[in-house]
């Protein structure tokens, strides 16, 4: 594998929970050979933090104020993102994360690193998602669903090379949400949706990894509570892998489900 420096970032939007969950599972699933920093993004949370900060304190993760809040009118994850890559030019690679996802194996980001480097015409990669942490999402969902599952490369988990393109598309386009006005009808589209698609015009693509999969606490990285779509009981399954994590149970012993 070539050299890689790693600049990491996520946003914590009263999910105080998830973020510690998720950089738990980040930390013990990967070796400290990864050279890898983390930044994590608050927008003046109101949820109990105090865990959150000890832990991030520990792996000498930044926690940062955004200077947006919970109640900023409109969702500012996109405009935190485009920010931080403007602000980290001197990087091989972002790493893009949602604090509602949990690594379930081992070395998931040198699995993406590899995999993407094998694919000089792929700008970024993510892992397949999964509901449960045992198997990814089943085919007729991602079907029914194809808007989050393959379309475009979600932030939940997005490894993207640091290229004068993309640095360029986040400059000129950003990273949030946007609208389309329709003649018949409005669509929203997700941040990161619209980058995917200008770096398409230019003729490099997103992958979606053959093997790497993490769980996905689907619609929780910026509100707290779950979307139907997902049918497990995230808030409970996140306290129990929480727990676990808190009692530094080796993490193959971590139970899923």
């Amino acid at each position: 594998m070539k050299s890689h420096k790693i600049e990491a970032v996520t946003v914590n939007h009263n999910t105080s929970r998830y973020m510690e969950l998720m950089l738990r599972s980040l930390f013990a699933r990967h070796s400290q050979k990864l050279n890898l920093s983390v930044t994590v993004f608050d927008n003046a949370s109101t949820d109990a933090m105090s865990e959150l900060k000890a832990y991030a304190a520990s792996q000498s993760v930044g926690l940062v104020q955004s200077g947006f809040t919970t109640k900023t009118t409109n969702n500012p994850q996109g405009e935190i993102l485009s920010r931080f890559v403007l602000e980290h030019p001197d990087c091989t690679h972002y790493l893009f994360l949602g604090a509602d996802i949990c690594f379930v194996e081992e070395n998931t980001i040198g699995a993406l690193l590899t995999e993407l480097e094998g694919h000089p015409k792929a700008f970024g990669i993510g892992p397949r998602l999964s509901w449960d942490g045992l198997g990814a999402i089943p085919e007729d969902a991602r079907i029914a669903n194809p808007d989050i599952c393959g379309d475009w490369l979600p932030p939940c988990c997005a490894l993207v090379r640091n290229t004068a393109l993309f640095r360029t598309v986040v400059s000129e386009f950003g990273l949030s949400a946007v609208k389309y006005l329709g003649v018949t009808r409005d669509e929203s589209v997700e941040p990161f949706k619209l980058m995917t698609q200008v770096m398409k015009t230019h003729g490099f693509k997103h992958m979606i990894s053959a093997s790497s999969m993490v769980l996905h606490f689907f619609g929780t990285s910026c509100r707290c509570e779950p979307v139907p779509m997902r049918p497990v009981a995230g808030t409970k399954q996140r306290d129990e892998l929480l727990s676990r994590y808190r009692e530094k149970l080796p993490a193959n012993d971590l139970p899923l489900t």
